[in-house]
Protein backbone atom coordinates (compact mmCIF):
# COMPACT_ATOMS: atom_id res chain seq x y z
CA UNK A 1 0.00 0.00 0.00
CA UNK A 2 1.55 3.52 -0.78
CA UNK A 3 1.32 6.37 1.47
CA UNK A 4 -1.50 8.22 -0.49
CA UNK A 5 -3.51 5.18 -0.23
CA UNK A 6 -3.07 5.52 3.69
CA UNK A 7 -5.08 8.71 3.21
CA UNK A 8 -8.88 9.35 2.90
CA UNK A 9 -10.38 9.27 -0.64
CA UNK A 10 -11.00 12.61 -2.34
CA UNK A 11 -14.35 11.31 -2.89
CA UNK A 12 -14.62 11.70 0.85
CA UNK A 13 -15.55 15.39 2.74
CA UNK A 14 -12.60 14.16 4.74
CA UNK A 15 -10.24 14.70 2.21
CA UNK A 16 -11.54 18.06 1.48
CA UNK A 17 -11.19 19.12 5.03
CA UNK A 18 -7.52 18.06 5.05
CA UNK A 19 -6.68 19.94 1.95
CA UNK A 20 -8.64 22.93 2.78
CA UNK A 21 -7.06 22.87 6.32
CA UNK A 22 -3.61 22.20 4.93
CA UNK A 23 -4.56 25.42 2.31
CA UNK A 24 -5.00 27.72 4.99
CA UNK A 25 -2.51 26.49 7.20
CA UNK A 26 0.83 24.86 6.79
CA UNK A 27 0.87 24.54 3.28
CA UNK A 28 -0.52 27.48 1.92
CA UNK A 29 0.42 28.06 -1.69
CA UNK A 30 2.51 31.26 -1.64
CA UNK A 31 3.10 32.72 -5.35
CA UNK A 32 6.70 32.91 -6.18
CA UNK A 33 8.22 35.09 -9.23
CA UNK A 34 6.63 34.05 -12.60
CA UNK A 35 3.67 34.82 -13.94
CA UNK A 36 1.52 35.89 -16.92
CA UNK A 37 -0.72 35.84 -19.72
CA UNK A 38 0.88 35.56 -23.38
CA UNK A 39 0.61 34.70 -26.88
CA UNK A 40 3.42 32.49 -27.93
CA UNK A 41 5.48 33.59 -30.61
CA UNK A 42 5.65 31.11 -33.81
CA UNK A 43 8.95 30.18 -32.66
CA UNK A 44 8.59 29.33 -29.49
CA UNK A 45 9.57 26.48 -27.00
CA UNK A 46 10.53 25.80 -23.80
CA UNK A 47 12.47 23.27 -21.76
CA UNK A 48 12.96 23.90 -18.37
CA UNK A 49 13.36 21.62 -15.39
CA UNK A 50 11.36 23.11 -12.48
CA UNK A 51 12.39 24.58 -9.13
CA UNK A 52 9.43 25.22 -7.74
CA UNK A 53 5.52 24.83 -8.65
CA UNK A 54 4.21 26.20 -11.91
CA UNK A 55 0.03 25.96 -12.58
CA UNK A 56 0.70 26.03 -16.68
CA UNK A 57 -2.71 26.52 -18.37
CA UNK A 58 -3.33 26.91 -22.11
CA UNK A 59 -6.25 29.23 -23.07
CA UNK A 60 -5.95 28.97 -26.88
CA UNK A 61 -3.72 27.30 -29.84
CA UNK A 62 -2.39 23.68 -30.33
CA UNK A 63 1.03 22.31 -29.16
CA UNK A 64 2.69 19.28 -27.81
CA UNK A 65 4.79 18.79 -24.58
CA UNK A 66 6.62 16.07 -23.05
CA UNK A 67 6.39 16.01 -18.99
CA UNK A 68 8.95 13.21 -17.26
CA UNK A 69 9.35 11.38 -20.49
CA UNK A 70 5.07 11.70 -21.00
CA UNK A 71 3.70 12.95 -24.34
CA UNK A 72 0.90 15.20 -24.02
CA UNK A 73 -1.04 17.23 -26.67
CA UNK A 74 -1.63 20.71 -25.43
CA UNK A 75 -4.98 22.19 -26.48
CA UNK A 76 -7.56 25.03 -24.63
CA UNK A 77 -8.36 23.55 -21.23
CA UNK A 78 -5.35 21.46 -20.68
CA UNK A 79 -3.70 22.60 -17.27
CA UNK A 80 -0.17 21.11 -16.61
CA UNK A 81 0.41 21.04 -12.40
CA UNK A 82 4.45 20.90 -12.28
CA UNK A 83 6.00 20.22 -9.57
CA UNK A 84 9.65 20.96 -8.31
CA UNK A 85 11.61 18.25 -10.28
CA UNK A 86 10.01 17.85 -13.41
CA UNK A 87 11.11 18.20 -16.76
CA UNK A 88 9.22 19.63 -19.47
CA UNK A 89 9.68 20.25 -23.06
CA UNK A 90 6.83 22.23 -25.14
CA UNK A 91 6.19 23.26 -28.81
CA UNK A 92 3.52 24.17 -30.90
CA UNK A 93 2.08 24.72 -33.94
CA UNK A 94 2.60 27.91 -35.74
CA UNK A 95 -0.09 27.57 -37.59
CA UNK A 96 -2.19 27.51 -34.30
CA UNK A 97 0.36 29.52 -31.21
CA UNK A 98 -0.61 28.68 -27.92
CA UNK A 99 -1.88 31.14 -25.55
CA UNK A 100 -0.76 30.32 -22.08
CA UNK A 101 -1.42 31.44 -18.52
CA UNK A 102 0.88 30.09 -15.46
CA UNK A 103 2.04 30.61 -12.67
CA UNK A 104 4.47 29.94 -10.34
CA UNK A 105 4.34 29.04 -6.50
CA UNK A 106 5.29 27.32 -3.67
CA UNK A 107 3.86 24.88 -0.70
CA UNK A 108 6.45 26.13 1.69
CA UNK A 109 6.58 25.87 5.42
CA UNK A 110 8.58 29.03 6.84
CA UNK A 111 7.50 28.39 10.35
CA UNK A 112 8.69 24.77 10.65
CA UNK A 113 11.44 24.90 8.32
CA UNK A 114 9.60 23.33 5.00
CA UNK A 115 10.76 23.77 1.52
CA UNK A 116 8.77 24.64 -1.98
CA UNK A 117 8.35 20.90 -2.50
CA UNK A 118 7.03 19.72 0.71
CA UNK A 119 3.23 19.73 1.00
CA UNK A 120 2.34 15.68 0.64
CA UNK A 121 2.22 14.21 -2.43
CA UNK A 122 -1.78 13.15 -1.59
CA UNK A 123 -3.11 16.78 -1.43
CA UNK A 124 -1.30 17.74 -5.41
CA UNK A 125 -3.32 17.82 -8.13
CA UNK A 126 -2.63 15.67 -11.03
CA UNK A 127 -0.21 16.58 -13.34
CA UNK A 128 -2.39 16.73 -16.20
CA UNK A 129 -6.14 18.00 -15.37
CA UNK A 130 -8.60 18.65 -18.29
CA UNK A 131 -10.58 21.17 -17.39
CA UNK A 132 -14.60 21.34 -17.53
CA UNK A 133 -14.70 25.13 -16.81
CA UNK A 134 -11.85 26.92 -18.36
CA UNK A 135 -14.03 30.03 -17.69
CA UNK A 136 -13.78 29.58 -14.11
CA UNK A 137 -10.26 29.14 -13.91
CA UNK A 138 -9.65 31.96 -16.14
CA UNK A 139 -11.49 34.31 -13.50
CA UNK A 140 -9.31 33.12 -10.83
CA UNK A 141 -6.34 33.48 -12.81
CA UNK A 142 -7.48 37.15 -13.77
CA UNK A 143 -7.98 37.79 -10.04
CA UNK A 144 -4.63 37.18 -9.21
CA UNK A 145 -3.26 39.22 -12.31
CA UNK A 146 -5.59 42.12 -11.01
CA UNK A 147 -3.71 42.09 -7.39
CA UNK A 148 -0.21 41.95 -9.04
CA UNK A 149 -0.77 45.50 -11.33
CA UNK A 150 -1.63 47.16 -7.96
CA UNK A 151 0.58 46.15 -5.23
CA UNK A 152 -0.20 47.29 -1.71
CA UNK A 153 0.02 46.01 1.96
CA UNK A 154 -2.69 43.97 1.45
CA UNK A 155 -0.93 42.11 -1.30
CA UNK A 156 0.59 38.91 0.10
CA UNK A 157 -2.42 38.00 2.35
CA UNK A 158 -5.14 38.63 -0.73
CA UNK A 159 -2.79 36.64 -3.44
CA UNK A 160 -2.12 33.89 -1.01
CA UNK A 161 -6.61 33.07 -0.46
CA UNK A 162 -6.89 33.54 -4.01
CA UNK A 163 -4.08 31.37 -5.37
CA UNK A 164 -5.49 28.59 -2.54
CA UNK A 165 -8.75 29.34 -4.09
CA UNK A 166 -7.42 28.59 -7.78
CA UNK A 167 -5.71 25.62 -6.91
CA UNK A 168 -9.01 24.34 -4.79
CA UNK A 169 -10.98 24.98 -8.01
CA UNK A 170 -8.08 22.64 -10.04
CA UNK A 171 -8.95 20.06 -7.61
CA UNK A 172 -12.04 19.93 -8.27
CA UNK A 173 -12.17 19.93 -11.73
CA UNK A 174 -9.95 17.25 -11.69
CA UNK A 175 -11.89 15.07 -9.39
CA UNK A 176 -15.18 15.74 -11.37
CA UNK A 177 -12.78 14.36 -14.43
CA UNK A 178 -12.14 11.20 -12.68
CA UNK A 179 -15.60 10.82 -11.11
CA UNK A 180 -14.93 11.69 -8.06
CA UNK A 181 -16.99 14.62 -7.82
CA UNK A 182 -20.70 14.95 -9.24
CA UNK A 183 -20.56 16.52 -12.92
CA UNK A 184 -21.27 20.56 -12.89
CA UNK A 185 -25.12 21.37 -14.09
CA UNK A 186 -25.52 22.06 -17.58
CA UNK A 187 -24.49 26.06 -18.08
CA UNK A 188 -27.91 26.79 -19.85
CA UNK A 189 -29.93 25.46 -17.05
CA UNK A 190 -27.18 26.69 -14.35
CA UNK A 191 -28.17 30.42 -16.03
CA UNK A 192 -31.62 29.78 -15.47
CA UNK A 193 -31.24 28.31 -12.35
CA UNK A 194 -29.15 31.40 -11.30
CA UNK A 195 -31.54 33.70 -12.51
CA UNK A 196 -34.26 32.73 -10.59
CA UNK A 197 -32.42 32.43 -7.39
CA UNK A 198 -31.75 36.39 -7.65
CA UNK A 199 -35.85 37.05 -8.29
CA UNK A 200 -37.74 34.50 -6.72
CA UNK A 201 -40.58 37.55 -6.86
CA UNK A 202 -40.64 37.11 -10.67
CA UNK A 203 -42.75 34.60 -12.52
CA UNK A 204 -40.81 33.29 -15.80
CA UNK A 205 -42.66 30.98 -18.07
CA UNK A 206 -41.19 27.99 -19.26
CA UNK A 207 -41.35 29.05 -22.68
CA UNK A 208 -39.33 32.15 -22.32
CA UNK A 209 -36.95 29.99 -19.76
CA UNK A 210 -36.86 27.93 -22.79
CA UNK A 211 -35.51 30.47 -25.34
CA UNK A 212 -33.32 32.22 -23.05
CA UNK A 213 -31.47 28.47 -23.54
CA UNK A 214 -32.19 28.23 -26.88
CA UNK A 215 -33.92 24.82 -27.01
CA UNK A 216 -37.50 23.75 -27.52
CA UNK A 217 -39.85 24.07 -24.03
CA UNK A 218 -40.13 20.06 -23.98
CA UNK A 219 -36.16 20.06 -24.49
CA UNK A 220 -35.73 22.61 -21.89
CA UNK A 221 -38.15 20.95 -19.58
CA UNK A 222 -36.39 17.50 -19.41
CA UNK A 223 -33.10 18.64 -19.59
CA UNK A 224 -33.99 20.52 -16.61
CA UNK A 225 -35.75 17.99 -14.60
CA UNK A 226 -32.62 15.73 -15.14
CA UNK A 227 -30.24 18.50 -14.07
CA UNK A 228 -32.30 19.44 -11.03
CA UNK A 229 -34.37 16.68 -10.17
CA UNK A 230 -37.36 18.76 -10.37
CA UNK A 231 -40.10 20.21 -12.71
CA UNK A 232 -39.34 23.86 -13.80
CA UNK A 233 -42.59 25.10 -12.01
CA UNK A 234 -41.80 22.75 -8.54
CA UNK A 235 -37.84 24.24 -8.38
CA UNK A 236 -39.38 28.47 -9.38
CA UNK A 237 -41.66 27.42 -6.09
CA UNK A 238 -39.44 25.61 -4.27
CA UNK A 239 -36.87 28.87 -4.53
CA UNK A 240 -39.82 31.22 -3.86
CA UNK A 241 -40.54 29.15 -0.47
CA UNK A 242 -37.10 29.30 0.41
CA UNK A 243 -36.65 33.14 0.03
CA UNK A 244 -39.98 33.34 2.40
CA UNK A 245 -38.24 31.22 4.74
CA UNK A 246 -35.42 33.91 5.55
CA UNK A 247 -37.66 36.61 5.78
CA UNK A 248 -39.70 35.16 8.07
CA UNK A 249 -36.80 34.45 9.83
CA UNK A 250 -34.61 37.48 9.47
CA UNK A 251 -36.43 40.30 8.89
CA UNK A 252 -39.68 41.99 10.88
CA UNK A 253 -41.56 41.70 8.21
CA UNK A 254 -45.27 39.73 8.13
CA UNK A 255 -46.41 37.09 6.70
CA UNK A 256 -48.89 39.39 4.49
CA UNK A 257 -45.80 41.30 3.46
CA UNK A 258 -43.75 38.23 2.29
CA UNK A 259 -46.20 37.12 0.51
CA UNK A 260 -46.66 40.54 -1.42
CA UNK A 261 -43.26 41.21 -1.84
CA UNK A 262 -43.03 37.22 -3.29
CA UNK A 263 -45.19 38.05 -5.71
CA UNK A 264 -48.65 36.53 -4.28
CA UNK A 265 -51.46 38.15 -5.27
CA UNK A 266 -53.67 35.35 -3.22
CA UNK A 267 -51.84 35.26 0.33
CA UNK A 268 -53.60 31.75 1.20
CA UNK A 269 -51.67 30.14 -1.92
CA UNK A 270 -48.40 31.35 -0.76
CA UNK A 271 -49.59 29.44 2.87
CA UNK A 272 -50.43 26.30 1.10
CA UNK A 273 -47.49 26.09 -0.74
CA UNK A 274 -45.31 27.17 2.46
CA UNK A 275 -46.99 24.33 4.56
CA UNK A 276 -46.50 21.80 1.47
CA UNK A 277 -42.62 22.55 1.89
CA UNK A 278 -41.76 22.97 5.08
CA UNK A 279 -44.40 20.51 6.93
CA UNK A 280 -45.29 24.28 9.32
CA UNK A 281 -47.68 27.32 8.67
CA UNK A 282 -45.91 30.40 7.89
CA UNK A 283 -47.16 32.13 10.93
CA UNK A 284 -45.67 29.46 13.11
CA UNK A 285 -42.75 29.29 10.94
CA UNK A 286 -41.78 32.94 12.04
CA UNK A 287 -43.03 32.66 15.58
CA UNK A 288 -40.28 30.09 15.83
CA UNK A 289 -37.39 31.32 14.25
Amino acid sequence: MNAVENHPSRRTAQWWGLLGAAFGGPWAPRARPGSGHVHCEPDWSWHLVLSDHDLWCVLDGIGRARLNGRDISLTAGCALMLRPGDEIEARHDPRSPLTVAYQHYAHDDPGHGGTADGCPPHLLPPRLVHLDDLPEVRRHLDGLARLRRRPGPDTSARTTTALAALLLEIHAQAARAAGDLPVLMDRRIHDVVEWLTRHPARRLDVHAAAASAELSADQFSRLFRRETGQSFRAYQVAVRIDRARELLAESGMTVSQVATVLGYADHRLFARQFKEHTGTAPGTWKRSA
